[in-house]
């Protein structure tokens, strides 16, 4: 760097000051100094420049040519250099934080963790705030603001501008291991229409699918519990309780049978939600990780 531009660097801001305002003493006011502080840095520049850089004007003061030509180049320094502090701080923002993030029950398993453990690996000092339950709970509290981010079963609502899907799963018919339909290479879920179920409660996302699913079958099923936890519903099925509606378990016990489901909208959608709000530094970091790597993270 030339001894020219390094000497002036410390005198950008008021020689800027003085050519927005035109005036020694409303640049002062500007930038927080005594009057005389800009008077003697605007002769400095002048003299580590070697000509005048503003000249007198009436009762003002105005930019000589010299200082017209100078300051539009001082100008793109001072944009360059916030732009490098706005760059500095994002970073910063991506490196620490907090991540509040919701998710239904099953998803707290592995899903989520597996997400977590890949973005601690680049960002070890960001920490998360975890809330899990029903489905409407998670997407409530993103409504809210208590959310960053809710990773749940999508419907209809959620689009690419608002959500990334993760993956998609069939669900299964899942019944005590010595139920008529058992042995049954698939069902459709009208052949369940005398069954009782055991269902998740009001709120959860495989409540809705069900309640769907049982809609465009034609039955009204009778319900003979409600639960809140999936593990829950299937050992209720076990002890012969009734039959129900859910993913697929990778470690089924030989009290339940799951049979496959023919009717195709028995499956769910699972995937990341966020809202309009402007996302945090981290928060944009770790969504963006998610689109750009979660799949590959997510063994289905």
């Amino acid at each position: 760097m030339r001894d020219e531009a390094r000497h002036l660097l410390p005198l950008i801001p008021a020689i800027l000051a003085v050519a927005e305002t035109e005036h020694m003493t409303e640049a002062s006011e500007l930038l927080g100094v005594p009057q005389p502080t800009v008077s003697r840095q605007i002769a400095r520049a002048s003299s580590i420049l070697g000509v005048q850089l503003v000249e007198r004007s009436g009762r003002g003061i105005a930019l000589t040519t010299a200082g017209r030509i100078l300051v539009p180049y001082l100008q793109r320094v001072a944009v360059d250099l916030e732009a490098g502090l706005d760059a500095a701080g994002e970073h910063d923002a991506n490196a620490r934080g907090r991540i509040a993030i919701s998710f239904q029950n099953t998803l707290g398993e592995d899903i989520v963790p597996a997400l977590i453990r890949q973005f601690r690996g680049d960002h070890p000092a960001v920490t998360f705030d975890l809330d899990q339950g029903a489905r409407e709970r998670c997407l409530d509290r993103l409504d809210d603001g208590l959310a960053d981010l809710a990773f749940v079963s999508l419907s209809a609502e959620h689009t690419e501008a608002n959500s990334f899907q993760l993956y998609d799963e069939r669900l299964v018919l899942v019944v005590p291991a010595d139920h008529r339909l058992a042995r049954a290479r698939s069902v459709h879920v009208r052949d369940t229409a005398g069954d009782s179920y055991i269902a998740m409660g009001h709120g959860y996302g495989m409540r809705s699918i069900c309640e769907d699913l049982w809609a465009d079958a034609g039955i009204a099923p009778d319900i003979e519990f409600e639960g809140r936890d999936i593990h829950t519903v299937r050992g209720l099925v076990g002890a012969g309780l009734g039959i129900s509606i859910l993913p697929r378990s990778r470690g089924l016990g030989p009290e339940v049978v799951e049979v496959k489901i023919s009717d195709p909208a028995a499956r769910r959608r699972i995937g990341m939600v966020w809202s309009g709000r402007t996302a945090a530094g981290q928060v944009h970091a770790f969504r963006t990780m998610v689109i750009r790597s979660g799949r590959s993270l997510v063994v289905r």
